[in-house]
């Protein structure tokens, strides 16, 4: 017995069984949905994994017109569930719901809740079939919306199986499911693969109405699935030569402004930017647009902005993608600010403009990466990824006085994860508090404490806080302590203990800010701390408020040395530079400066170092024992200024009860 033969009653049968499970949960009425006509999607979840879980939200995928779009289900309650209305696209030939509560979603399990769509004739929609084979394909995975379980996987041979049934009710859709069809059957049948390619291409040459797209698919077939770059790059000429202005001949301009010098770059694009309108190329979805084109557009901008060129920035911005938005708000308004090369007054505007594009974005999808994603769905990540942006410009608006402006954008974003930090959260706290917000900003700082994920300047928010409540602080270090969580703490310190070592400290002896030299050599029998970091180090920067925590705390003891090492600095006035840093911030920090070392950088001490524990990078913070053994290192930083004091703090602890 053939293959399809048997796969036939087969497949109807596990559809018929799964299919009735998923349907008790799911039900269109009408039964048959038809493109551009409204249809009621009924989902009743009692047996399903949001039972008792309220609201439901759902998204719809769609395959239409031969791509994949998703939207947003408008739910209402019921009696026996939930409902949507939705009014199907014109050209509608697949769809599968997604319904979530309570940060769980619901895909239908293996069968699904898909089902197919109707034309106004009252047949199964063109590509109906082949969307339901390339949905569960693990070969075609990145090219469908997450919009399945894992299980409900196909093999190739169901795959095909689907596939033929399309060509077999609409022949007509040869043209759309070629390259897919040949992804499917390179993996089942090589020999058939190398006979039917050349076939299809033969049939998509003669065609008089071919489309770049189909060609473009033909070239891609050969270039990925026959290893056959010669044939793929005589392809790409003919399609140049047939569309001169089309997404292959701007793929081969992309990659050479890429490639080309920082003196023509400019030029190069200027020129591109006429002959490809950026509209017109909006939801391309090539290799070379994906892995180049951002890249050379922010290439571009950041030639013109090491002239200190921002009418270049100003006119690039809106053009830019969410990316390179975001990018240039890191590294070209709060990077500058940061390193005080610009100040709050004069960037500001840089900054409003650029998070105002990102806004933008959020509510309107944009880009082939968009089209997996609902409404609602595009919304929250485009946001959860501007919180950094978000971030930084509410804390220029509060350096600038404007503190109810703030606030606003804080709440655009405080529930996203990215927000779920000690400096989101510390500046959230106090923006409350400044707009009269009291009750809320202690809870964020409550909260805040409880997960050790707190600033200094919130740790007095809620000292003055107990002083009201008390009458004064005794007991508040206590207090504070104890809203840590125990379990977080005994887990914190169980790493600590497996991150001991024990090896020889390389000596040291280097000029320090307030002179003098620090000679580690005549420091035996004493604690030393030493955080390796540099003013261009954003990082080493953020961390230094926790080390300020620690220092604070073993300030009266004499047996406890910290010294921050300035290393690899390469601006000529560094020295000043710290101590405007140092100033500004109000910091009592033991500043060091590096000496230089045999390769003529000033990274003396922390090359050996480095060397010693075999690491590289800043911030680099090691705790020397009174034997002068390194007995701790850690690289990076974690995010959270009391759970690095603490981190400290428990070392030096432990170090003292060795004796």
């Amino acid at each position: 017995m053939s293959t399809k033969k048997w796969m036939v009653p087969v497949l109807a049968a596990v559809l018929t069984a799964a299919g009735a499970r998923a349907q008790s949960a799911v039900k269109y009425t009408p039964l048959r949905p038809t493109e551009g006509q409204p249809v009621s999607i009924y989902y009743n979840p009692e047996h399903t994994p949001l039972k008792g879980l309220a609201p439901v939200t759902g998204v719809i995928y769609l395959y239409c017109n031969n791509h994949w779009e998703a939207h947003d289900l408008d739910m209402k309650m019921t009696d026996s569930g939930w409902i949507a209305n939705y009014l199907l696209p014109e050209g509608t030939a697949f769809m599968i719901p997604n319904f979530s509560a309570n940060g769980i979603t619901d895909k239908g399990g293996i069968a699904t809740y898909a089902t197919m769509g109707f034309n106004k004739e009252g047949r199964q929609a063109a590509l109906s079939y082949a969307a339901w084979s390339y949905l569960r394909t693990p070969l075609l995975k990145s090219q469908v919306p997450p919009a399945t379980v894992d299980s409900a996987v196909i093999k190739p041979e169901v795959s095909r199986f689907w596939m033929n049934n399309e060509l077999r009710d609409h022949p007509e859709s040869r043209r759309k499911i070629f390259y897919n069809t040949m992804v499917v059957l390179k993996e089942l049948d090589v020999a058939k693969f190398d006979t039917i390619l050349p076939r299809e291409a033969k049939f998509f040459a003669s065609l008089p109405d071919v489309t770049e797209d189909e060609l473009m698919d033909v070239s891609k077939a050969y270039r990925q699935l026959k290893g056959n770059k010669a044939v793929a790059d005589s392809l790409d000429q003919v399609i140049i030569a047939r569309f001169p202005n089309g997404i292959t001949a701007r793929d081969k301009e992309i990659f050479k402004m890429f490639l080309a010098k920082a003196d023509v770059k400019v030029d190069m694009w200027k020129a591109f930017a006429q002959r490809f309108p950026l509209d017109s190329f909006r939801n391309v979805d090539t290799e070379t647009d994906k892995w180049y084109y951002d890249k050379t557009f922010r290439a571009v901008v950041y030639i013109e902005m090491a002239k200190k060129n921002y009418d270049f920035l100003k006119a690039m911005s809106p053009i830019g993608t969410f990316t390179s938005q975001s990018e240039f708000h890191r590294l070209l308004v709060m990077g500058p600010y940061e390193h005080g090369e610009v100040n709050a007054e004069f960037i500001f505007p840089y900054s409003a403009m650029l998070v105002e594009l990102m806004e933008y974005r959020s509510l309107h999808k944009d880009g082939a990466e968009s089209r997996f994603y609902s409404p609602l769905q595009w919304k929250q990540l485009i946001l959860g990824r501007a919180t950094p942006a978000f971030f930084g410009h509410a804390s220029l608006l509060h350096k600038l006085g404007r503190d109810k402006e703030a606030l606003v954008w804080m709440e655009k974003v405080n529930m996203q994860r990215a927000a779920q930090n000690a400096a989101f959260q510390g500046l959230y706290a106090l923006l409350l508090e400044k707009n009269g917000r009291h009750k809320e900003a202690m809870q964020v700082v409550e909260n805040s404490a409880a997960l050790n994920s707190i600033i200094p300047e919130a740790i007095e928010m809620l000292k003055k806080e107990y002083v009201r409540k008390n009458g004064s602080d005794k007991g508040f270090d206590e207090y504070f302590n104890n809203l840590k969580s125990a379990d977080q703490l005994d887990a914190q310190r169980k790493h600590i203990r497996e991150q001991m070592i024990s090896k020889d400290a390389p000596l040291f002896k280097l000029e320090q800010l307030k002179g003098g030299t620090a000679d580690l050599s005549r420091l035996k029998g004493h604690i030393v701390v030493l955080d390796f970091w540099a003013t261009w180090c954003g990082p080493c920067k953020a961390a230094l408020p926790g080390m300020q925590m620690a220092v604070n705390k073993y300030a009266k003891d004499d047996k406890v040395d910290f010294f921050f090492i300035a290393t690899q600095e390469t601006k000529p006035d560094y020295k000043e530079q710290i101590k405007a840093f140092l100033k500004e911030h109000n910091y009592s920090l033991n500043v060091l400066y590096d000496g230089k070392s045999a390769s003529g950088h000033l990274d003396e001490a922390y090359s050996k170092y480095a060397k010693t524990v075999h690491s590289s990078g800043i911030p680099a913070k090691f705790i020397i024992d009174g034997k002068g053994q390194i007995r701790w290192y850690a690289a990076g930083y974690m995010g959270s200024p009391s759970a690095l004091a603490d981190e400290i703090s428990y070392i030096i602890e432990l170090l003292k009860k060795e004796g």
